[in-house]
């Protein structure tokens, strides 16, 4: 045990060093108390066990124990002063002594516990040698507390009236410490003699002024510290200690009766036992009763009468998936019946246009107060206060006005407090809220949830309007875009069957020509009737219907039946390799359809394409592709457009152009899992490369 006591004191005292990596001032102060609180029962402990033990134990863990803490109340008694000015500099000359100082109470009680100081045994008494380390630690602690007195002393005289009312029991407590180490260390200095009566004495003060610091710090906050309890805590430990209250209390009586000679019959007996067990179930399943003491619990003994953090974590749970006005308010409208001490809660949504419609499970038309203009009264008032609540019509005419003009409005939803769901200027919607149950008032803690809850409910409720409101651009967006596809596959028809309409006069008797005119005819009625069909595949993906065929023969017959609907453009295939590719045919079509025309129009009658294939083996690509280039003599593309631009949908040059045709190609190439490239090329005109898949040789 004495060792326990040397060690304990020795890393007690090295919490010294730790005030070294601390800046602020006040902080130090702070921790000199919150060592003096600590060390205070362990020396208390170690005077009662001294007594009971002076003639078995060594005095020298009690003496040391005592240096330490003379030590700690030197460092204390000096930061004082740091509580009144924090911007207070510690002098070098302090620092250097307080290290002087420790250095030799650490070397005292390091060579005590080796070499225990010289004392005798007599009774009950040690009788200490005159000028022996004993004697001079004696007199080291008489030192210590007179200057603790001086400092206490200065620092009390420098307080304001605020400042004592809050120190007053912390400087009581240290006076009476100051006092019983005076008067205890004085006797050993002056007889040279350690009483165990005077160290039992010692440790009821020491117990006492320990008591009367830590209330005053605890009363006063004295640490600038709060100690929290969780709510949830206290709720739900009520019931639990009824239940042992009602115990406790049934115990008491007992003794009491024994005590006396009393006894009751044993129906009686058991009728207040259950009927007290009854009681406390009522409570217990009694949601009143429950909110009344939360009511109670919230207002009394708590700084805050809500758990912002908590009430504002369960919202934001609460509106986790909630993507609709009607899920938001769902939201709001449980935390707010979970935290208010209401049952009456209204909320309506709109905005300054529009006005404000009551949120509720009838029809807002049915209610006089469903609806609220944006000229109404009320919004008005709330585009300059933050609140309107019925109570503060005692103390503000304008509020007392709007009652008296929303008289009606008032006593048919029963709000006495309005509130609005607003964020920065954009209000939302507001919040209405009827009495308390409980008969209490609203008051500050009310108006700082509701308006962190209902910034909170107005962002969530913008959200959910800019992604209804981003969802319909899209969504007519896709209709405009789906309508352009559509079209530009009727206008494509339309052009082949003008341009058959034009040279019909000059051909109409040529047999070819009657043939290609029919097959025109026929193509282009059935690209109408599968508009329809094919809707589906402009919205969604587009699925091939693979076949795999020879790729000369299928660009011969292709390149013939457009060049004879497009006479006004001269084509040239070139086309030396026997390859097989695995494609959709009717698609590989509309993409060269759409290419040619998009040559024709931008380069006009006379324009040349020239459509050459080149198979590519790459080096670091395991399967053959083709590449097919269709170049023309025409204008070109503007080089604002490249290299990817013109392939985005309504991106075109031409005046009569509708940006629909390249932005359709790349879409079809996609769907067959090619590329498309455009550039310009040295001689004039564009440049497409379409790069295939290869197929297997012939």
């Amino acid at each position: 045990m004495t060792a326990f006591f040397f060690f304990f004191n020795m890393a007690l005292s090295f919490s010294c060093f730790l005030d070294l990596r601390v800046r602020e001032a006040e902080r130090h102060f702070s921790f000199g108390l919150v060592r003096i609180i600590l060390i205070l029962p362990l020396l208390a402990g170690e005077y009662t066990y001294f007594a009971s033990s002076l003639l078995t134990e060594p005095i020298a863990p009690l003496i040391f124990s005592e240096n330490i803490y003379s030590l700690f109340m030197i460092i204390m008694a000096y930061r004082m002063r740091y509580a009144i000015h924090p911007e207070g500099r510690k002098p070098l000359l302090f620092f250097l002594t307080t290290l002087t100082l420790a250095a030799g109470v650490l070397a005292a009680g390091g060579y005590w516990l080796y070499s225990p100081p010289a004392h005798a045994r007599v009774e009950d008494m040690f009788i200490l040698p005159q000028y022996g380390l004993l004697y001079f630690s004696s007199l080291f602690v008489l030192l210590a507390v007179l200057g603790t007195v001086w400092r206490l002393e200065h620092f009390w005289g420098a307080l304001a009236a605020k400042g004592r009312w809050e120190y007053k029991y912390v400087i009581i407590g240290f006076f009476l410490l100051c006092g019983a180490f005076a008067w205890s260390s004085s006797y050993r200095i002056t007889y040279l003699r350690l009483v165990a009566e005077h160290l039992l004495l010692l440790a009821i003060l020491l117990v006492i002024a320990w008591l009367m610091i830590v209330y005053g710090i605890i009363r006063h906050r004295l640490l600038n510290r709060k100690i929290f309890v969780s709510r949830q805590v206290v709720y739900s430990t009520i019931a639990p200690l009824i239940f042992a209250g009602y115990l406790l209390l049934l115990g008491i009586v007992s003794l009491l009766m024994r005590a006396f000679g009393f006894s009751l019959p044993f129906l009686l007996q058991w009728l207040l036992v259950i009927s007290g067990l009854v009681l406390i179930a009522a409570f217990a399943l009694s949601a009143e009763v429950r909110n009344r003491v939360k009511y109670f619990i919230s207002t009394h003994f708590y700084v805050n009468k809500y758990e912002y953090r908590d009430e504002w974590l369960a919202f934001s749970y609460l509106l986790r998936g909630e993507l609709n006005e009607k899920g938001v308010v769902h939201a709001l409208r449980q935390v707010l019946s979970h935290s208010l001490y209401t049952t009456e809660i209204m909320i309506w949504l709109g905005d300054d246009v529009q006005g404000y419609r009551l949120i509720t499970d009838r029809s807002a038309a049915e209610s006089p107060h469903g609806k609220l203009g944006p000229a109404d009264p009320l919004i008005l008032y709330l585009k300059n206060h933050e609140r309107f609540y019925l109570e503060d019509c005692k103390t503000e005419p304008k509020a007392a006005e709007l009652a008296e003009q929303k008289r009606d409005f008032f006593d048919a939803s029963n709000n006495v407090l309005i509130v609005p769901l607003a964020i920065g200027e954009h209000c939302v919607g507001l919040i209405g809220l009827g009495p308390e149950f409980t008969g209490g008032i609203y008051g500050n803690d009310d108006f700082d949830l509701l308006a962190a809850l209902g910034s909170q409910a107005a962002s969530a409720l913008l959200a959910v309007r800019m992604a209804e409101e981003l969802a319909h651009a899209r969504e007519q967006a896709a209709w405009e875009i789906l309508s352009a596809f559509v079209l530009h596959d009727i206008k494509n028809a339309a052009t082949i069957l003008s341009l058959a309409r034009e040279n019909a006069p000059t051909h109409i008797n040529n047999p070819e020509f009657q043939q290609d005119l029919l097959e025109s005819l026929d193509d282009a009625l059935k690209r109408m009737t599968k508009v329809q069909t094919r809707l589906h595949s402009l919205q969604g993906e587009i699925v091939p219907v693979w076949q795999e065929l020879a790729l000369r023969p299928y660009l011969e017959q292709c390149i013939g039946k457009l060049g004879r609907k497009l006479p006004d453009l001269a084509i040239d295939v070139q086309c030396d390799y026997d390859d097989r590719i695995r494609i959709d045919p009717e698609i590989f079509s509309r993409i060269l359809e759409n290419l040619l025309l998009n040559s024709l129009e931008a380069g006009g009658a006379g324009t040349k394409v020239l459509i050459h294939t080149t198979r590519i083996v790459p080096e670091v690509i395991a399967l053959e592709i083709i590449e097919l280039e269709i170049i023309d003599n025409g204008p070109g593309i503007p080089p604002d457009l490249l290299p990817d631009l013109l392939f985005e949908p309504f991106k075109t040059a031409k005046p009569k152009g509708s940006g629909i045709g390249l932005w359709q190609v790349r879409s079809l190439v996609e769907s067959l899992g090619c590329t498309i490239a455009a550039e310009n090329i040295a001689q004039g005109g564009a440049r497409f490369l379409l790069r295939l898949p290869a197929g297997k040789t012939e």
